[in-house]
């Protein structure tokens, strides 16, 4: 949990959130150069890479690498889009499975839980800003 908390959408919730999210999400486990994410579908799921490397493609050129502890698709938590691009596992991987419907849950029951919402979105759109 201690590493989840690193991640910059979680910086600060605290252990009982971040206990309740765990529980309420599914480890998956995709083979080396099998695609995790499709670009144009869509999905209710973010992913924590917790073992592994992921390569993320735009029209298949790569424009990002992905290791460990680091999360993808976090966007989809908080908006409704199509995936803009394609996620497919460099290694064998294991991913932390985050529904957006079960965090949007948690959400609800957390005080100031539209100030988080709102917070989570604004993060990822500043480190969209520092990718390109």
């Amino acid at each position: 949990m201690a590493n989840i908390k690193e991640l910059y959408i979680f910086q600060w919730f605290d252990d009982e959130f971040l206990s309740n999210v765990v529980k309420a999400s599914n480890k998956m486990i995709f083979k080396a150069w099998e695609i995790v994410l499709q670009e144009g579908s869509m999905s209710n799921d973010a992913h924590i890479l917790l073992k592994g490397i992921v390569s993320v493609y735009i029209k298949w050129k790569n424009v990002n690498t992905i290791f460990e502890w680091d999360i993808f698709w976090e966007i989809w938590l908080v908006m409704d889009e199509p995936r803009t691009a394609t996620v497919k596992a460099e290694t064998d991987i294991e991913t932390l499975e985050i529904n957006k419907k079960t965090l949007g849950e948690i959400l609800k029951r957390t005080p100031d839980g539209d100030y988080i919402r709102n917070t989570i979105l604004n993060r990822i759109i500043q480190n969209n800003k520092n990718l390109r």
